[in-house]
């Protein structure tokens, strides 16, 4: 379902504009970046498909527009594919030279004149090149994004959007407003406490990203997903603590617990896969202080268990759909201070049929928000039979680029771990098999 439910925008796209506004330095652009191998297509070429997609995307031809609670999509009057669809050609041959160029395209800003840029980077000579997307945050969240980008780039199109399981119905009137409002001050009473989040003293940031990205076996972590009972983004969490862990080690800091935000997709089946902002996050608290690679996995599958909470869902959606906005703009300020949780971490499955992923994609680069005062933040995502992450980090924070292979040797560990001591068979609450060993990995 591509076109909106309602042409009204949410709450949660709403707080994501008046977030930008009073914090005009903050970074609001997120997306995705695809690296493929071969010859690269024309501008014209990707120009001629995202035009003949249009009905498919409407998204891209509308815009937010009005003020405060009054802001809605609307179509661009002067619409053209040839402002959003851009191409850049790099003076050098094959893949290094393009990855740099989108280095320095990512450190940038999204020109101010535009709220989404689909730009095509290849080298002067050679083969190799890539795909970027990015929109202000306001217009999709990271299920949005992949949803659109596979009706876009995919032969089979896109896979199922990821939902929360089906609850009882939000209500009506005063009783949806009474419910909203008081499970809201439940749930944010702890955004008002700021506890010791796990990485100790604060750098002096310098607004500048920086990207670097790792890869693993999917199937190796649906396998150790199956073992411990969890999620594939359970054994991905747990990973990351131990990346955390060994890079606090490298860098003098002394492991200990770390708030992360994880956000929720909570789209209702009626709602648009393609547009806004459906999500919610919740912090968790992850392991770096266990030194035990199958402790940690086994911590963390129980930390994460609000995750898969049908009622916490329900909730989030009757916050979502039932709160003044008032609310939902100070709860989203509230998750993206970094006193509240340092780090973000999101994970969107794309296609993971073999018949959903084309030939010449290598690499599938998620690209997460960056807020003030967030030292990194990490997307995960999977296609086929790879499970990649990007570390989104500021420049100024040291070896922070080392995180993926820290995070790749990790998802390693883990594995290993479950190999020679296996815990008790559960069935995982991902509704996942046990899939034999195998796929690829890269870094």
């Amino acid at each position: 379902m591509n076109s909106p439910f309602s042409l009204r925008a949410s709450a949660l796209d709403r707080a994501f504009l008046a977030f930008g506004s009073r914090n005009p330095d903050a970074r609001l652009d997120v997306g995705a970046i695809l690296y493929a191998e071969g010859e690269a297509p024309t501008v014209a070429d990707l120009r001629c498909l995202v035009d003949g997609a249009l009905h498919e995307l409407p998204v891209l031809s509308h815009a937010l527009r009005g003020s405060a609670s009054a802001v809605a999509w609307a179509p661009v009057p002067d619409f053209q594919v040839v402002r959003h669809v851009v191409e850049t050609v790099v003076a050098g041959e094959g893949r290094t030279c393009v990855e740099n160029e989108v280095q320095r395209l990512w450190a940038g800003p999204l020109p101010s004149a535009l709220d989404w840029e689909m730009r095509l980077v290849r080298p002067s000579s050679g083969h190799g090149w890539a795909l970027s997307y990015r929109v202000h945050h306001g217009r999709q969240d990271g299920v949005a994004i992949a949803q659109m980008l596979q009706i876009l780039v995919t032969p089979a199109g896109p896979g199922p959007v990821p939902r929360p399981a089906a609850g009882k119905g939000v209500g009506t009137g005063m009783g949806r407003f009474l419910r909203a409002l008081g499970t809201g001050a439940a749930m944010y009473a702890g955004y008002r406490r700021f506890p010791p989040t796990g990485l100790g003293a604060e750098w002096e940031l310098s607004g500048r990203r920086r990207i670097s990205t790792a890869a693993t076996s999917l199937p190796r972590l649906r396998s150790v997903a199956h073992a411990a009972g969890g999620t594939v983004n359970d054994v991905h969490l747990a990973a990351l603590a131990g990346a955390v862990r060994a890079w606090c080690l490298e860098t003098g800091r002394t492991p200990a617990p770390l708030a992360v935000a994880v956000p929720l997709n909570v789209r209702r089946a009626e709602e648009s896969s393609t547009w806004g902002n459906r999500c919610f996050l919740r912090r968790v608290w992850l392991p770096c202080q266990e030194g035990d690679p199958q402790l940690r996995l086994l911590q963390t599958v129980k930390a994460t268990t609000v995750l898969k909470s049908a009622r916490v869902r329900q909730t989030a959606q009757d916050l979502l759909h039932g709160s003044p906005a008032w609310l939902v703009k100070f709860a989203l300020h509230r998750v993206l201070d970094a006193r509240y949780a340092p780090v973000i971490s999101s994970y969107v499955p794309c296609g993971e049929d073999e018949a959903a992923v084309p030939p010449s994609l290598t690499d599938v680069v998620p690209m997460t928000l960056l807020p003030p005062g967030h030292p990194f933040n990490v997307g995960l995502t999977t296609y086929g039979t790879t499970a990649q992450i990007a570390v989104i980090s500021d420049v100024a924070v040291p070896g922070v680029d080392r995180l993926p292979v820290l995070w790749q040797q990790a998802a390693v560990q883990l594995w290993e771990a479950i190999l020679s001591s296996p815990p008790a068979p559960r069935h995982p609450a991902d509704g996942r098999v046990g899939v034999p060993a195998g796929g690829r990995a890269r870094s």
